[in-house]
């Protein structure tokens, strides 16, 4: 999960206040994420939604708010619901800054670590945990949150040894290999942000790729 940035264009569906996922709105929405999940940052594909940042169960006068508005998959908008109204906001929180992500792969688990104490800073994590944990213990994962989880190791694997190349052999080429993995339309760059941070090497050359969306 990293830091988001929204077009202040307000779709004019909105203006309505008779729907929140109007076509304009999740256009902007594809456009604003490059089609990401904002929680998991896994692409959203067919399986999309409008999500409310503050439920709009418990916030009904936010429903039509375009800055509570944001691209999720079922997944997520599913677990997160109405219970985590008081995560980090993603429109002005560097949250790739504000929790360490990192995957354990020996464990098969994600891992999140907050670098403040702030309430919204550990609900946020409690919701990772639920994303890319599952709802139990990882190895009793349900079927989806497997499935889920098993998309995220493919991915971060694959960067691993995009990384490890250039690690091990230097050049233009595998630089750039690693330079495209860290495009803002990439998956999982809350992950991949902290692979580089955590390997001075690479954060000496590709430091400068690891700030998208920053203000």
């Amino acid at each position: 999960m990293i830091r988001e940035v929204k077009s202040p264009n307000v779709p004019a569906s909105l203006s309505a206040c008779k729907e929140y996922d109007g076509q304009d709105v999740i256009s902007q929405l594809f456009a604003d994420h490059q089609g990401k999940c904002y929680l998991c940052e896994l692409k959203a594909k067919q399986h999309y939604e409008v999500e409310h940042l503050k439920s709009k169960e418990n916030f009904p006068a936010l429903k039509f708010e375009w800055s509570n508005l944001f691209l999720s998959d079922d997944y997520c908008n599913d677990k997160k619901g109405k219970r985590f109204d008081d995560i980090l906001n993603p429109n002005n929180n560097n949250i790739e800054d504000l929790i360490e992500q990192r995957i354990d792969s020996i464990n098969r688990k994600a891992l999140f670590q907050p670098t403040n104490t702030s309430n919204a800073t550990q609900k946020t994590i409690e919701l990772l945990n639920r994303l890319f944990n599952g709802t139990y213990a990882p190895k009793l994962r349900k079927r989806r949150e497997d499935e889920f989880y098993k998309e995220v190791e493919r991915i971060i694997n694959a960067f691993n040894v995009t990384a490890l190349q250039y690690l091990t052999n230097p050049n233009p080429q595998t630089e750039q290999l690693v330079r495209d993995e860290l495009s803002i339309d990439k998956e999982l760059l809350g992950f991949k942000y902290w692979i580089i941070k955590d390997n001075p090497q690479l954060l000496a050359v590709f430091g400068t790729d690891i700030k998208w969306n920053k203000t």
